[in-house]
């Protein structure tokens, strides 16, 4: 009832070691997604300011943005992050500061006006993903038939066969190699393990932790008709997973439950190019366009596993540290922007990046065969994926702005994409979640008075996806949301 696909095959054949297994292309798509964030006259505007500029912010998406500024910078924003009820014992809603900056501006002095007239110097801190997210779901669609036991067998029985018993994790948790004792398998069978029909399940799941960015930016007005700018990005991650999941067998009634955690650190670097031209003599009509590289990390992970058989505790198990590298694919942006005299200012971008071109590699050679194994995975897993962007911002009178925006973000997955596990590590979750498109809606404030500015901004957003507790061919799915709203305020000083 498992499946049991090449690649799963392919990694015991290939005999993984048992600290290697953790990573998949559910967590690496994880890491290489972006919140929209930064000011809150950024988010406001839905982030589509990429040709407009003039925000310390737009250094992580389009370099050249800040070639805009005529005068020096300075600003600082915070949030609260409202993602429904909390989970594993977890808050549903946190502060967080978001972004901090400063960019100085230079007068070239150039009296033509042709020539270069600006140079921008900018260092911005800013959360780039905020991992909170909360899940209490009951399992659907079991009817008596389903359970995870069947996956889990499969892997004791493989680990067996082949002689991987020593390094089966999930088999010291679950199961026995000689009939001693099944727990929460089958042993009552000629070949190996089987599992049990379950009548209901339910999974709780909570993680936190945050994708800190911090950027250098250097960018250059020539003659008021070409930006050009560079950013140097430095990111720290620091991610917790948390997860339970809970069963009760169709036949025996027996319950046990499986509780998880994962925990990630890790340090990277990427390189942002950026361009802005008005190509309109005389017009404030505006083309911009921008290439990140792949973003460099070097990760460290651990993660353990405990079950209970009928509230009784039976075992535990967990990895110690260890060290990995991974690659996040290239981006790529066109933007454009307008604006009618100093009043309104409208902006449009799209973004592209090939999901299924990430990639892990080892630290010290031990692991090469199981990552090569595990990008493989990726491909077949991940696609392209897209974001378009708009914003607009009004000002009726000089002092005041409104501004709304809109994001759309396409799916990462294939259709049919399903997570692989292996029969190694103390790794015993067998969940995974189809994410849908994400829709973003964006409200935003702003009050301007001599140098100084506060700026306000709401936003919401909107992502469905099918969750599924453990992977059984023919289960459906079960629907899942992941909704949160964020509050956010700026405070600024321009000089």
């Amino acid at each position: 009832m498992t499946r049991m696909n090449k690649y799963f095959l392919l990694t015991a054949l290939l005999g993984a070691v048992s600290t290697a297994y953790a990573q998949d292309a559910y967590d690496a798509q994880n890491f290489a997604n972006s919140d929209l964030n930064g000011t809150a006259r950024f988010v406001g505007m839905g982030g589509a300011i990429g040709a407009l500029g003039g925000d310390i912010s737009v250094m992580s998406t389009n370099p050249a943005g800040t070639g805009m500024y005529r005068s020096s910078d300075a600003a600082v924003s915070f949030s609260g992050v409202f993602a429904g009820d909390g989970a594993m014992g977890h808050d549903g809603s946190r502060m967080s500061f978001d972004q901090g900056g400063v960019l100085i501006s230079f007068d070239m002095d150039t009296p033509t006006g042709d020539g270069l007239q600006f140079v921008n110097f900018g260092v911005n801190y800013q959360k780039k993903r905020n991992f909170l997210f909360n899940q209490k779901t009951n399992v659907g669609f079991l009817d008596d038939y389903y359970s995870q036991t069947y996956q889990i067998a499969d892997l004791c029985n493989y680990a067996y066969e082949n002689n991987y018993w020593d390094r089966c994790t999930i088999a010291d948790l679950s199961a026995t190699k000689d009939g001693v004792h099944g727990t929460i398998l089958n042993e009552e069978v000629e070949y190996g393990y089987d599992g049990f029909p379950a009548s209901s399940a339910y999974f709780e799941k909570a993680t936190f932790g945050s994708n800190n960015q911090a950027d250098v930016n250097v960018s250059f007005n020539v003659s008021d008709k070409f930006f050009i700018g560079a950013s140097v990005g430095v990111y720290d991650i620091e991610y917790t997973r948390e997860s339970f999941y809970q069963e009760q067998g169709a036949t025996d009634g027996a319950v046990y439950d499986f509780t998880n955690w994962y925990k990630t650190e890790g340090d990277g670097f990427d390189v942002k190019l950026g361009f802005i031209c008005r190509p309109i003599e005389d017009s404030p009509f505006r083309i911009g366009a921008y290439v990140h590289t792949p973003t460099w990390y070097r990760m460290t992970d651990a993660n353990g596993a405990t079950l209970y058989l009928n509230d009784q505790y039976i075992s535990s198990a967990s990895n110690s540290e260890y060290d990995y590298r991974y690659r996040t694919p290239w981006k790529f942006g066109v933007s454009l922007g307008h604006t009618i005299g100093q009043r309104f200012a409208i902006g449009a971008e799209y973004e592209f990046q090939d999901m299924g071109s990430m990639h892990y590699s080892e630290v010290d050679g031990i692991y090469s065969d199981y990552f090569r194994n595990q990008n493989d995975i990726i491909g077949e897993t991940l696609r392209g994926q897209h974001t378009l962007k708009v914003g607009a911002e009004y000002k009726p009178i000089e002092e005041l702005s409104f501004r709304v925006g809109y994001n759309f973000v396409s799916s990462p997955f294939k259709k049919d994409a399903f997570r692989t596990i292996g029969y190694d590590g103390a790794y015993t979750e067998t969940d995974y979640t189809n994410w849908g498109n994400i829709n973003r809606f964006t409200l935003g404030l702003g009050y301007r008075y001599k140098g100084g500015y506060v700026d306000l901004a709401w936003q919401y957003q909107a992502q469905k996806g099918d969750f599924y507790a453990f992977d059984n061919v023919g289960l459906p799915p079960t629907k899942v949301d992941a909704n949160r709203s964020q509050l956010m305020a700026t405070l600024g000083f321009r000089f």
